[in-house]
């Protein structure tokens, strides 16, 4: 007994630990703390060393590579960081390393270095670099001198001076990657000289086919496209390791597409308009990617493709005719060619062997810019165009849209009125899509032959929304800020809802009859009509939003202008979570009546999101990252997807603004989840 109560006091007077987990985790095991703070970034680095000098420690000895935020001041980050070898400076920090002499010291060991946008480097800076860098970024750096060498810079391998005058004499043999977007083209001296560049992206350069001829041979990707100066002599035989070829909107001719070395895997030659129905490929039997959207290319071209071509681009291609088959096409596992002819048959053959052929259907415009959809009662298609023209496309009887109604300028939105004869038009004048001149609502019978305005509204400024609420009532979201209520009937604006600040670019009807407005402000706010207040604000979009749309269970889903959807719970004002799969504003969105989601964005691909409950379940009992929800493509154009909106007979409607084309697209039965 003696014994055991000897033992319990010496646990008694045993000192309590009051150590915390996650010091213990982050300053004691060394092994797990790498694994950790591998998760972070070098800005989460203030709020740990804080937290004990044990943690202050293990990050002090850890070589953050962090490029993503932003160092205001080198040498405090340095002192902070001694072990860090990635940075990314802001104007003030370089503007600091210009005015001291410790450039140097807080920039020692560093391998990779953003400086883009500092339009304050100067040379001199630019001398004091440190050779350990392999990644340097300076682009935009136009404070720099035209001749500006790299020369000392041995171990660099990657270059980034988009954008900026240089003209890179004494490049490093050591490059292994070079970016000259919208840059000067260094001589060709410089250019022979690097015999280890893999990758080369000169968008928009003034390259052309004697530059070209210089490249080194071991090159396997290269960005040409928008390159205007690449004549009948251009020439790739001399690249035979190459595999990527980005040469849209250049002027790249059929010549040129026989010399392609048959080592290439993907080529991209959209709108290229030198090409011709003439033009045909080399023997090419690794090209497994191609794109010819919008060229002159024809069925001889067609003949020409590889037996393993996977993926094929081609929409718009007016001269491939009917006569062209696909049968060589064993591997062809995706196919878009809206607005091009191959024979029906072909097109089944190739569904039957399991290749997506995803649209159906196409109305052009001819040079218009298409800017709205709507769906009126009796099924028809009403498209609006920057010329203020409103055409008129029976979908399910075929033929060609017809030009129907006459607005007063470039019509911005259009909606179907709930008397199944009306037709709302927002219009303006100026090219000017955010000016401060009023735009009327104009009014028209679309029943009637022909087809009459009714009712002109006068509206205060310029009308980039519509949508019909619950009571039949017009809101129109405006370039200045304000949402405006319309009464159609009365021809008057009954109501101004105010509180965004910048121009409210999409609206939409919740179940509840309140209405939400997304702005370029960031925010969705969400209104009481009938007493003209905010109930709801939304924060937090990212490049604003773009577009709105409400599922089948009631979320709210937002596009935003940086390629996110954004979906909430409006009733209990809750972030659900994001959608993350576009590289540009998504423009438009649909929800569909079974409770997925489709977006188009400005990159030209119009995706279909599961975001129904059962999906969500399927993908949280999987391995998948959570809030990651199925996707599928449904269409990729060679512009923006700029309007969408659901037809009658399931399918989807997608207007591409910049190619004058509407489509028709396919939608796929939603998947079964046990």
């Amino acid at each position: 007994m003696a014994s055991i109560r000897s033992r319990s006091k010496r646990r008694a007077a045993a000192p309590v630990d009051d150590v915390p987990l996650l010091v213990r985790v982050l300053g004691g095991n060394p092994v797990t703390s790498v694994f950790v703070l591998s998760c972070l970034n070098a800005a989460d680095t203030r709020a740990l060393r804080r937290l004990h000098v044990a943690v202050a420690g293990a990050v002090a000895g850890v070589p953050w590579a962090d490029t993503d935020t932003i160092v205001v001041d080198a040498v405090r980050w340095r002192a902070a960081l001694p072990a860090a070898v990635g940075a990314r400076l802001s104007e003030l920090g370089v503007l600091r390393l210009n005015s001291r002499d410790a450039a140097a010291t807080a920039l020692a060991g560093v391998s990779s270095l953003d400086l883009s946008g500092c339009h304050n480097v100067t040379d001199e800076l630019f001398r004091r670099l440190p050779t350990s860098l392999r990644t340097l970024n300076v682009g935009g750096c136009d404070g720099l001198a035209a001749r500006a060498s790299f020369a000392h810079l041995t171990t660099l391998a990657s270059l980034d001076c988009s954008d900026a005058r240089i003209v890179a004499a004494g490049l490093p043999p050591s490059l292994q990657k070079l970016h000259l977007n919208g840059a000067c083209i260094p001589a060709t001296e410089y250019l022979v000289r690097l015999s280890q560049l893999r990758v080369l992206h000169a968008r928009g350069t003034a390259l052309d086919a004697f530059t070209l001829a210089c490249l080194p041979p071991g090159l396997v990707e290269l960005n040409m496209e928008m390159c205007y100066k690449v004549s009948e002599a251009a020439s790739f035989a001399h690249l035979p390791v190459l595999q990527a070829l980005h040469a849209a909107e250049s002027s790249l001719c059929d010549a040129a597409l026989a010399t392609l070395p048959p080592s290439l895997v993907q080529l991209n030659v959209a709108e290229c308009t030198e090409l011709t129905d003439a033009a045909v490929l080399s023997r090419l039997p690794a090209l497994r990617l191609l794109d010819v959207n919008r060229t002159d290319v024809g069925d001889a071209l067609v003949g020409s493709l590889p037996a393993g071509l996977e993926e094929l681009h081609m929409v718009s291609c007016r001269n491939v005719t009917a006569r062209a088959t696909l049968g060589h096409l064993p591997a062809l596992r995706t196919l878009y060619s809206m607005a091009t002819a191959p024979a029906p048959a072909a097109i089944a053959a190739c569904r039957a062997r399991g290749c997506a052929v995803p649209a159906a259907g196409a109305v052009c415009g001819d040079e218009t810019y298409w800017a709205a959809l709507a769906v009126l009662a009796d099924g028809r298609l009403a498209i609006g165009d920057d010329n203020g023209d409103v055409w008129l496309w029976d979908v399910e009887g075929g033929g060609d849209a017809s030009a129907a109604l006459r607005a007063l300028g470039s019509v911005r939105a259009l909606a179907a009125l709930p008397d199944g004869r009306r037709l709302a038009v927002s219009a303006e004048d100026d090219d000017d899509d955010y000016n401060d001149l009023p735009s009327p609502i104009e009014v028209w019978d679309v029943v009637g032959a022909p087809h009459t305005r009714i009712a002109v509204i006068p509206c205060d400024s310029t009308l980039l929304a519509l949508v019909v609420l619950a009571d039949g009532r017009l809101a129109a979201g405006c370039a200045d800020g304000p949402v405006s209520v319309v009464d159609v009937d009365a021809g008057t604006v009954v109501a101004v809802l105010e509180g965004h600040t910048r121009p409210v670019l999409a609206l939409a009807a919740l179940p509840s009859g309140a209405l939400a407005s997304g702005s370029e402000d960031g925010t969705v706010r969400v209104w009481d009509v009938g007493r003209k207040v905010c109930v709801v604000k939304l924060e937090g979009h990212t490049g604003g939003v773009q577009s709105l749309a409400v599922l089948a269970d009631g979320r709210l889903a937002c596009g935003t202008g940086t390629g996110m959807v954004v979906l909430w719970d409006v009733g209990s004002r809750t972030f659900v979570g994001t959608l993350n799969g576009h590289s540009a504003a998504v423009a438009a969105l649909v929800a569909l009546p079974d409770g997925r989601l489709v977006s188009g964005c400005k990159e030209g691909v119009v995706q279909l999101w599961d975001t129904r409950a059962a999906a969500a379940a399927a993908m949280a009992g999987s391995s998948r990252a959570a809030g990651v929800v199925p996707v599928t493509v449904l269409v990729k154009v060679p512009r923006g997807s700029d309007a969408l909106v659901p037809l009658p007979d399931g399918r989807l409607a997608c207007a591409c603004s910049d190619i004058s084309e509407v489509f028709r697209l396919e939608v796929p039965p939603p998947a079964t989840y046990e």
